[in-house]
């Protein structure tokens, strides 16, 4: 046998071996992929991010969280379909090992907080800037988790985030967007006389259960009230914050 049958003989088992290796990796390799949720917050320009209230804030939202319970269905059927594949597959122990490892309940729904970061490229001597989005923290949970944190915003009417709801400073939660959100919301009225202020001049945000006695910094418990109404209606109702 010459040199040149010898050669082509060795190329073509290494060829037949590689293409079997193929084959085998193919045959072994885990046919399962877990079906994440994944949800990002832009936090740029943000301080003393607490990824919990975009969370809180996420779940408020009646579309999202329907949106969530599509996905806890979804998932429920991928792991139906892949038990499915186990029963039939030639190899059982092989494939409920690997649909153990792939499946991360605990961890099914995560959410990441990002930051924008400024970037720079220089091409032909041109300088230019460019956005890149940074992961700043994450957070994976359960169905189970996110179920509980929902039925605890849900007993509050989705008033605030959880983290502000308990706050013990419900005086620091009075933002300007919340009193532009009030006076919106009122017509720049006095919830008791009607008087009409859209200068806001003598325009106050009344608690309507004092912060003194549990009341909360939310639209629910806010109220429009003039200088004059707020002033006569005295701590027994409701307290001033300016």
């Amino acid at each position: 046998m010459d040199t040149t049958t010898l050669i082509i003989i060795a190329i073509s088992s290494i060829a037949a071996i590689i293409f079997a290796i193929v084959i085998i990796r193919k045959i072994l390799a885990n046919p399962f992929s877990y079906p994440y949720f994944r949800q990002s917050f832009d936090v740029s320009n943000k301080r003393n991010v607490d990824i919990k209230n975009y969370i809180d804030e996420f779940l408020c939202d009646k579309v999202n969280w329907i949106f969530l319970q599509s996905h806890e269905e979804d998932i429920q059927r991928w792991k139906e379909n892949a038990r499915r594949t186990v029963r039939r597959s030639l190899l059982k122990g092989l494939r409920a090992r690997q649909l153990y490892e792939t499946e991360d309940d605990l961890h099914a729904y995560r959410f990441q907080a990002l930051r924008n970061q400024k970037r720079y490229m220089q091409r032909n001597y041109v300088r230019t800037s460019y956005d890149v989005a940074v992961p700043s923290s994450t957070f994976a949970v359960s169905w189970i988790w996110l179920a509980d944190r929902h039925a605890q915003l849900e007993k509050i009417g989705y008033a605030a985030t959880l983290k502000d709801y308990h706050s013990t400073n419900q005086r620091r939660l009075m933002t300007r967007a919340l009193r532009e959100q009030i006076m919106k919301r009122d017509h720049y009225t006095c919830q008791f006389c009607g008087k009409y202020m859209p200068d806001e001049i003598g325009l106050q945000i009344d608690h309507i259960v004092p912060v003194s006695k549990g009341g909360k910094s939310v639209p629910s418990n806010l109220r429009v009230l003039c200088s004059k109404c707020n002033a006569s209606k005295g701590a027994k109702y409701g307290e001033l914050w300016e």
